[in-house]
């Protein structure tokens, strides 16, 4: 039952991300807004919907499962995500998505480290977080607005789902996409935390994970989209503006509502993997301007080390000692 759970709220929470993100995009075109506007905000709002779903319910009862998530669904980005597309096929990643977007993402996963030593995200510092986010924003806008559509990024993004349906079956799209989501949300906390009691596992650890690995899923699908709509540009730089969006909007939206402690156990340790994983992206990229398929190997291995590590430290793996 447990797992069924599980399974349920990871296919609403596709469905329901899935909803939202055709109705958003369908109703911004109707409303006359530009695709670079609709890729830079509609697109990220809508992929990291289902992090917000968790975060929203999940704050106030389980708030190690909130902020787990959006730690863990970093690093599953990063480390796991990009990686199995570089594997798949190598992926461009042009200067200024290396240095505006990646740049951005290593900023905030910084800032996310000084904030874990206060032990909370306070209203202040989630107010902190949605500044970041307007003012990049800002720069994005400022230096894409007079790109044309095949040079922008942003602007694939939203090439990315496209289609001609009337503002009312946009609407209904978007009602039904978020019925779905907070419905979505319930089952896989629910299903998660069944899960986690079976194996005794603390529930920074399931939303580091499970949960994290769950609400990865429409980011999955969005670079699997590139990939068949050979949009392979938009790739690396949908990923990182989820990021973004997850640690400057999500987490400052939630810390708004409701101020959200940080375990130590995620503090101490988790944070800074998540900011590795930012830092070792950046120099991946500069090579060739692209991530190879070596570099996504790499990727992977790392991820593969990072659940190694949590293994460890539950006890599950043991780590021989020298000399």
């Amino acid at each position: 039952m447990a797992y069924g759970f599980v399974g349920v709220g990871i296919l609403l929470l596709l469905l329901g991300s899935e909803a939202l993100l055709h109705g958003g995009i369908g109703l911004s075109q109707r409303l006359g807004l530009s695709p670079l506007l609709i890729g830079l905000v509609v697109v990220s709002a809508a992929t990291s919907a289902p992090e917000l779903a968790v975060a929203l319910s999940a704050a106030k009862a389980n708030p190690d499962i909130a902020l787990g998530c959006v730690v863990g669904g970093t690093i599953v980005n990063i480390l796991l995500i990009l990686g199995l597309g570089a594997l798949l096929r190598p992926l461009p990643s042009p200067p200024k998505v290396v240095f505006r977007d990646g740049g951005t993402m290593l900023a905030a996963s910084l800032a996310l480290v000084f904030i874990a030593y206060e032990g909370w995200i306070t209203r202040l510092s989630a107010l902190i977080l949605l500044g970041g986010f307007v003012s990049y924003l800002i720069v994005t806008f400022i230096t894409e607005w007079r790109h044309v559509a095949q040079t922008s990024a942003m602007e694939a993004r939203a090439r990315c789902r496209s289609g001609d349906r009337t503002a009312g079956l946009n609407f209904f799209f978007i009602v039904v996409g978020a019925i779905i989501l907070f419905v979505g949300a319930r089952c896989l906390i629910n299903g998660a935390l069944a899960v986690g009691a079976i194996y005794n596992l603390p529930q920074p650890v399931i939303g580091l994970t499970g949960v994290a690995l769950a609400t990865a899923v429409p980011e999955l699908v969005i670079t699997l989209m590139a990939f068949t709509r050979r949009y392979t540009d938009a790739a690396v730089s949908h990923v990182i503006a989820a990021n973004i969006f997850n640690l400057l909007v999500v987490l400052g939206l939630v810390g708004l509502i409701h101020p959200l402690a940080i375990a130590p156990m995620i503090a101490h340790a988790d944070i800074y993997v998540m900011a590795g994983a930012s830092a070792l992206l950046m120099p991946l990229m500069i090579t060739s301007w692209r991530l190879s398929r070596v570099n996504g190997l790499f990727l992977v291995i790392c991820y593969g080390g990072y659940l190694a590590f949590l293994a460890s430290r539950l006890g599950y793996l043991a780590v021989p000692h020298l000399g």
